[in-house]
């Protein structure tokens, strides 16, 4: 196996992380306007697509997969046009615009979202996988739980509240919950991890001379399968993958969608659990704490969160890894004749 980054980002130390060789390619967003910077996107592109012609020319695999980001572009494309079979992932709601344009020479496309099948319309074949999120996470460790309960100081018996809005966090919502301090000392039994992201841990920290006891902040969480089987409500984005966590783990949750992300994508995601009663969504920019708090008392305090946790189950799928590999093997198999 080989995976072919960029030098952005964090999936260098990842793919290290894995195990996996990692080679870099360049590689820019496409911009969907003509202007100077769309051209030197193009220029960058064409540098991307030999770069990458020249690996796979080496590497000789027997079938390339595209995850959507703007790496994908010259990698798959160089790919298919070596007769390499390949397949696009596609881990939102709606398609970006790199596996739009890819999807035309794929062999096949995988969506994690049941219905964004229809907007491939035009690809060869289309397989809802769901996303492997959701697979990976299954069977956590009972010593990694316990560990989890020590690390962060979660009492027995108490409601657990988890807030965090990805590794940088978001400023909007560590604002609100510090807002909500007062309330939330008044109740004893709620126990909230708050994740405030990395880039935001020593303000909030230098301010929480008034953080409860009952309110635990921390930069990051190491290990979100572990905490996330404890918790009893998630308040966070509405990336693909987190989203499939939830639905794995049956969480009710609160969705509060970037928006700051390409295409709105993150609120089209969160739409989709919405729509089927397993999720609630407050836009960023209706946020506030007395909007966030009557949710989460809704949740913890009323039959909402059990119907909210029994249809996010029914949106689990379990054997997502599976599936997206059987597809994987068969577009090579089709391909190369090997079995």
């Amino acid at each position: 196996m080989l995976y072919i980054g960029s030098n952005k980002g964090l999936e260098r130390e990842i793919v290290a992380h894995a195990g996996l060789p990692f080679v870099t390619v360049p590689a820019t967003g496409l911009k969907r306007q003509i202007s100077l910077d769309a051209f030197r996107t193009l220029w960058t592109v064409w540098r991307g697509y030999r770069a990458a012609r020249r690996l796979i020319n080496n590497f000789r695999p027997d079938v390339a997969v595209g995850t959507g980001g703007y790496v994908a572009l010259p990698v798959i494309w160089a790919a298919s046009r070596m007769g390499i079979p390949t397949v696009v992932w596609e881990a939102n709601a709606r398609p970006g615009l790199t596996n739009q344009l890819l999807s035309y020479r794929a062999k096949a496309v995988a969506v994690s979202f049941i219905d964004t099948q229809s907007l491939f319309s035009h690809a060869r074949k289309v397989t809802f996988t769901g996303h492997p999120r959701g697979s990976e996470v299954r069977g956590v460790n009972p010593d990694a739980v316990e560990q989890v309960r020590k690390d962060y100081g979660i009492p027995q018996g108490s409601r657990l509240v988890v807030i965090f809005a990805g590794s940088r966090g978001a400023a909007t919502i560590n604002q609100v919950v510090k807002q909500m301090w007062t309330e939330l000392a008044r109740r004893t039994n709620w126990y909230v991890v708050h994740a405030t992201g990395e880039d935001h841990f020593q303000q909030i920290q230098a301010e929480s001379k008034d953080c409860p006891k009952n309110v635990r902040l921390t930069p990051f969480i190491h290990n979100m399968p572990a905490l996330m089987s404890l918790a009893d409500v998630l308040v966070t984005r509405a990336g693909g993958a987190t989203l499939a966590e939830i639905c794995s783990f049956a969480l009710p949750s609160i969705l509060i969608p970037s928006p700051y992300v390409t295409a709105n994508h993150q609120e089209e995601n969160a739409r989709r659990l919405v729509e089927r009663g397993a999720a609630k969504l407050i836009l960023e920019a209706d946020l506030s704490a007395p909007r966030l708090l009557r949710e989460l008392q809704l949740i913890l305090e009323t039959s909402q969160g059990s119907v909210l946790a029994d249809n996010a189950r029914r949106l689990a799928v379990p054997d997502a890894v599976h599936t997206l590999y059987q597809l994987v093997m068969e577009i090579c198999d089709c391909e190369t004749g090997t079995q």
